[in-house]
């Protein structure tokens, strides 16, 4: 057995069976992440514009709406991850392990559920 630390990974949560929740299923609200599940959206900039958010060659940009998929996200529950319509295996991702200021989809990461 492992050192005691008080770590993370040595606490437990105690939830009796008559007070289990399901997770929420599609187009259901996750009030964790608040998010509804598989349900559709657009990412809008509050600058003048009001752009989107949009995916071009893998690339995030920010560009007028036309109504592409590529413009269109969704929030997964397996994952916990926001992916983008036309290229569903990807989620979003800050590039360099987080210690970047730059926005990018990037293959979803399995290890991390």
């Amino acid at each position: 057995m492992w050192g005691k630390h008080n770590g993370i990974n040595q606490q437990w949560d105690i939830v009796y069976a008559d007070k289990w929740v399901q997770p929420p299923k599609k187009g259901e609200l996750n009030k964790d992440f608040g998010f509804y599940v598989e349900r559709p959206f657009y990412i809008v900039s509050e600058l003048p514009k009001h752009r989107y958010i949009d995916v071009i060659n893998g690339n995030t940009v920010i560009k007028t709406p036309n109504g592409f998929d590529t413009q269109k996200w969704w929030f997964d529950q397996k994952s916990r991850t926001i992916k983008n319509l036309k290229e569903p295996t990807k989620s979003f991702d800050i590039q360099n392990s987080g210690r970047s200021t730059n926005l990018q989809i990037y293959k979803t990461n399995s290890g991390w559920f």
